[in-house]
Formats: structure tokens, C-alpha cells, sequence
């Protein structure tokens, strides 16, 4: 005969959810942030058209970085991880806010240099999002 144990006594195992969400949303702002710099490349070296897929591009990196910020919210509310996530979301939301109008002026003297801070950010947040969470165990994954 097994033992069945009821719900007040049986463990519960924190859902993983937004642990995925957070490293495909990091995911994804890396991916777009890294196209970021290609884009503008290509528009400095006289493909004009890579101007408006820069600024669209950007817009789908905010839209991202927004999904991002949530559920990095929502991982640390759960405690499925610490507090750096958001913070660094939540920074990187703020570039992002000043790179628009910094851009949409040809203000390039302090865009290029935030937008590679940003991605330097972003790179280190996705790094963070896909090491072991504070709820794994040592050498589990």
C-alpha cells in the first residue's frame, strides 16, 4: 500500500513559468539589441533603408524589455530569483526611454554610446536569467 499524502502535507514546488518567460523575453531583447547595432551599421554604410528598421527594431526591443521587466517582477515576487533582474530591467527600460528621443534627434554623441551600454546590460542580464536560480539546488539543471 503507498502512502498518499494530502495537499496541507505534500511540498509544493514553486511554478517554473516565469523562470521560461524571463529567459525568452532575455533572450529575445538580446537577439533584437544585437540586431540594433547591425542595423545601424548597415545605415552608416549607406543602406538608408536600415534607418527605419533601426526605429522599428528599437520599438520591439522596448516592447520586450517591458514583458522582460514583468517577469522579472514576478520571478522575484515568487523568490524563483533575486532582485537583480529587475533592477537591471528597469535601468535598461530608462535607456531605452532616453535612447528614443536621443535618436529620433541624431543626438548620436550620447545614443551610441547609452545604446552600448544597453547592450552590454541586456548581454548580462540574459546571462544572469540563464544561470541556476536561488531555488536550485548546487548542481542541478
Amino acid at each position: 500500500m503507498t502512502a498518499v499524502s494530502s495537499p496541507a502535507t505534500a511540498q509544493r514546488t514553486p511554478a517554473r513559468w516565469p523562470v521560461h518567460l524571463l529567459r525568452a523575453a532575455t533572450t529575445g531583447v538580446a537577439v533584437l539589441v544585437l540586431m540594433q547595432a547591425a542595423l545601424a551599421g548597415s545605415f552608416l554604410s549607406g543602406g538608408f533603408e536600415a534607418l527605419a528598421a533601426h526605429a522599428r527594431n528599437g520599438g520591439l526591443a522596448g516592447l520586450l524589455l517591458v514583458v522582460q521587466t514583468i517577469a522579472a517582477i514576478v520571478c522575484a515576487r515568487m523568490g524563483l530569483a533575486n532582485r537583480q533582474p529587475v533592477l537591471a530591467s528597469v535601468v535598461q527600460l530608462v535607456i531605452v526611454g532616453v535612447l528614443f528621443p536621443l535618436g529620433e534627434q541624431r543626438i548620436l554623441v550620447a545614443h551610441v554610446p547609452l545604446a552600448v551600454l544597453l547592450t552590454v546590460g541586456v548581454l548580462q542580464t540574459t546571462y544572469t536569467a540563464w544561470l541556476r536560480t536561488p531555488m536550485e539546488p548546487e548542481g542541478s539543471r
